[in-house]
Parts: C-alpha cells; structure tokens; sequence
C-alpha cells in the first residue's frame, strides 16, 4: 500500500524550492530599480541648473521676495532629487559618485541661500562664483557617470540643457560687469554653440518621437516657445531680456516635465 503521508512530506522541499525561485525573481526587479538611472541623473542635472538659474534671477529681479520663494522652492526639489539618488547608490562606482558629490552639494546649496541681494542691494562676488563653480563641476561629473538608460531620459536631458543654458543667460544679466565677473571655469556655455546644439537636440528628439502622438504634440509645444527665446540666447549682448528667457524657460521645462507622464498613444520609433 502506498504510504501518502511519505509522498507528501517528500513533495515540501520541492514546493519550498519553487516559493524560494518565485520570491528571488520578484526581488530582482526591485534590486534592479535601486541602480542610479539616467533620468536620475538628468532629473539632479536639471535641479542644479534650475537653482543656479534662480539664484541670479534674485539678483535680477532687485531681491523681490517672489523670486527669494522661487529660489527656496527649487533648492527643496533639488534635495529631494539628490536625496532619491543618494537611496539608489548601490555599487562601488555609485557610492563613489554619491561621496563626492555629497560635499560639493552641501556647498552648493550653501552658497545658493547666501544671496545678498536683499540685505546689501548686491550679490556677494564670492557666493555667485561658488554658485557656478559647484554648479559646473557636478555637472561634469554627472555627465560622466555611466548611468543605466530609462524611459524618457532623453526627454529630462533636453529639459536639463534648456535649463542649463537658462541659467548661463541669467548669471550673465544678473553681473554687474556686462558678463566678465562670471566665473564658471571649464562649465561655461557659449551661446553660438548651445543654441543650434539645442536645435539639433530638439530636432534629433522630434523624430524619435514622430510616431508617439502625446509626446510629439508636447515637442510641438516646446518648439514654439523655444523660437521665442533663441534669438535672445544668440544676442544677449544687443538685447538682454532676462524675465522672458526665465519665463519661457520654466513653461519648455513644464511642459516636457508633462511628457514624462503621458501613456505613449504609439511605439515610439527609434
């Protein structure tokens, strides 16, 4: 007579081995998801030039008290973004990254809240010069850290390099000596060569993106209002208009921010 007791007791390791396969697949994903990705990356790219952008839009703007919020207001989101890359720091190159950014980024902001244009009619020299040199120099080392690609990273890289050359034209309008106080080092943009990179970047990404209608409808938009602002990059020399470009710079930001979240309506083409 067949002992089913036997058999069964025989079968638990065998059930045992499969619960144990099934929790290790479901727990790969959620290690994978930890990794720095690019729209990681790109995201805390985007909030130190949005920072940089507004402290000397403050400086701009006569110490309005409107911008001193806008300011503390990216500077939050700016902690947020490194606080999320900070938890997905796992492997030796990422906490490498993550110890020596931790220091220039405590700086950063640091220098970023010392504006004093408020207090003395003037921004401190020092503070805006630190402010563009940490801005600068983790950059770089974000730009050459081999992060793990993500949907719509390249959509985050746009909004970054916009919101980068943004904060170029504004460090220049807010110094007093027409632009030759600004010291960002080797981080420093020419606007006759980002301005038709933006172009190609624009144009490279419209059509990686011709077949996906949500997010070519939103490239539409950003075209527009880049169109209204590029002359103004190009002769800033002629014609500085500084509350335009930080105006229209936060409404291209927004709007490929909104892309980001839209449901693909087709396959985007590669």
């Amino acid at each position: 007579m067949t002992d089913h007791s036997t058999r069964h007791r025989g079968a638990l390791p065998l059930r045992a081995v499969c619960r144990l396969a099934l929790a290790l697949m479901l727990l790969i994903p959620s290690l994978a998801s930890a990794t720095i990705d690019r729209v990681a990356v790109e995201q805390l790219q985007l909030d130190i030039w949005r920072i940089r952008a507004d402290f000397h839009m403050y400086t701009v703007m006569g110490g309005d008290s409107a911008y001193h919020d806008l300011l503390e207001r990216g500077m939050r989101q700016g902690r947020t973004s490194f606080q999320a890359l900070a938890r997905a720091a796992e492997s030796e190159q990422e906490v490498a990254l993550l110890n020596n950014l931790t220091p220039q980024w405590d700086a950063f902001l640091g220098s970023a809240s010392k504006n004093t244009i408020a207090e003395l009619g003037y921004t401190d020299t020092y503070a805006a010069q630190d402010v563009n040199r940490l801005a600068a120099v983790m950059s770089s080392q974000l730009d050459n850290f081999s992060a793990a690609d993500a949907e719509h990273a390249d959509l985050w890289h746009m909004a970054a390099y916009m919101q980068r050359m943004a904060s170029e034209y504004l460090a220049l309008a807010a110094d007093p000596a027409g632009g030759m106080a600004v010291d960002t080092g080797e981080g420093r943009l020419e606007f006759r060569d980002a301005v038709p990179a933006f172009d190609t970047l624009l144009q490279e990404t419209r059509r990686k993106y011709r077949d996906d209608e949500a997010v070519n409808r939103a490239l539409e938009q950003v075209a527009s209002k880049w169109s209204f602002i590029r002359q103004s990059l190009v002769k800033f020399y002629e014609d500085s208009v500084p509350f335009l470009v930080h105006r229209y710079t936060e409404q291209i930001i927004s709007t490929l921010d909104q892309a980001t979240s839209m449901p693909a309506s087709a396959q985007a083409a590669g």
